[in-house]
């Protein structure tokens, strides 16, 4: 059942050193993927700091910096909050041998849409680390004798890395640095992605019982206070899995419009040029981070929030009191919907419009810089 439901995650999280079993090899990768991805940062940011009188290369180099930042920090969530996800991973599977067999056509339909959201975004980002290494790779080959050659990345050290052999380590290494950013991104987002995704079709499942009490297909009313601490069960899950992400969240929806801002910067000054392939796609890369976030959050505030009305639609009038006095006390507590917040941030598709819009004002006031 693991291979349906968690299966892109499952690599991923692998090849980031935080697998469900915590051996010393998994501790060493993620030791090894974190120190490489920390020195890629530290490169940018030397680089930054050397150029940061040219808005240009600026905004260049910063980009990256932002997204080894994000990296960094999903990465460490992910390991503290390592037992807490598998956990939920089998709650969840657990959770769905207790339904009935309709009702499991339910969550593997959100399952298989979940699977395909998931390996569109494995894809997209592996094309955009492809086509930042590529492109790079292109222009040595293709570059004059004697010219400076360039990492995929803009990074300065402390010393000369021109020497045919020492650039081809960075070269290499800059590359699996970015590839790994890659792999963290996507195990981090899609798997937030698809736990929300299932308790979605539990909260779905949950609606439709509680519009069938009273029916000929569930004529036991007394079965109420057993749906009553499902809904409760479920809620409690929603929390669960906003909790372990929220710090993730706060930060991905505070520095992406940041970033949008970069790259819509860099795709007006790039048009018609082939760099321009590059940064259109780093962007849908961005874009669809921020989507997983607010989309899955305005989902669980919807879906949740759905729970009061199907509990009103039901036949709930033809219950005793002490029943109906149960079905008020749950269509109050469904009436506060489940958010994805912290602070002051809120994924929500709202917010995304609004980092969107943000994002378009930020690319016009740079450009007045420019002029």
């Amino acid at each position: 059942m693991m291979g349906d439901f968690f299966q892109v995650q499952r690599w991923c999280f692998a090849a980031i050193g935080v697998a469900r079993e915590d051996t010393r090899t998994n501790r060493a990768v993620f030791a090894v993927s974190l120190l490489t991805v920390l020195v890629m940062k530290l490169g940018t940011i030397l680089f930054a700091v050397n150029h940061r009188t040219e808005i240009m290369l600026l905004c260049d180099c910063l980009g990256p910096t932002f997204t080894a930042y994000l990296g960094l920090l999903r990465q460490c969530v992910l390991r503290q909050q390592r037992s807490t996800l598998w956990q939920l991973v089998d709650e969840l599977i657990a959770l769905k041998r207790k339904v009935s067999p309709s009702e499991v056509r339910i969550i593997e339909r959100y399952n298989r849409i979940d699977l395909l959201h998931a390996w569109t975004y494995l894809v997209s980002a592996m094309a955009t680390a492809a086509l930042f290494s590529g492109a790079a790779l292109w222009k040595v080959i293709s570059s004059e004798p004697g010219a400076d050659w360039k990492l995929p990345l803009l990074m300065e050290f402390p010393f000369d890395i021109q020497h045919p052999v020492t650039f081809s380590v960075f070269f290499i290494w800059c590359s699996v640095a970015i590839v790994w950013v890659v792999l963290e991104s996507v195990a981090c987002d899609s798997s937030f992605g698809t736990l929300c995704s299932s308790v979605l079709a539990h909260f779905v499942i949950v609606q439709r019982r509680f519009e069938l009490l009273g029916t000929e297909k569930v004529a036991d009313l007394a079965s109420v206070g057993a749906l009553i601490r499902y809904h409760q069960y479920v809620l409690w899950l929603a929390k669960r899995i906003i909790g372990a992400y929220r710090h993730i969240i706060f930060n991905q929806l505070l520095i992406s419009s940041i970033l949008l801002c970069m790259l819509g910067f860099q795709l007006v000054i790039s048009a018609g040029t082939s760099i321009m392939v590059v940064y259109m796609v780093y962007s849908l890369a961005i874009i669809i981070q921020i989507t997983y976030y607010c989309y899955y959050g305005s989902m669980l505030h919807h879906e949740s929030e759905q729970v009061q009305r199907a509990i009103y639609n039901g036949t709930w009038y033809t219950a005793d009191i002490r029943t109906q006095k149960l079905l008020l006390v749950c269509m109050m507590r469904a009436g506060k919907a489940v958010d994805a917040n912290f602070g002051f941030t809120r994924a929500s598709l709202p917010a995304l419009k609004s980092i969107l819009n943000s994002a378009g004002s930020y690319v016009a006031l740079l450009l007045s810089l420019l002029e």
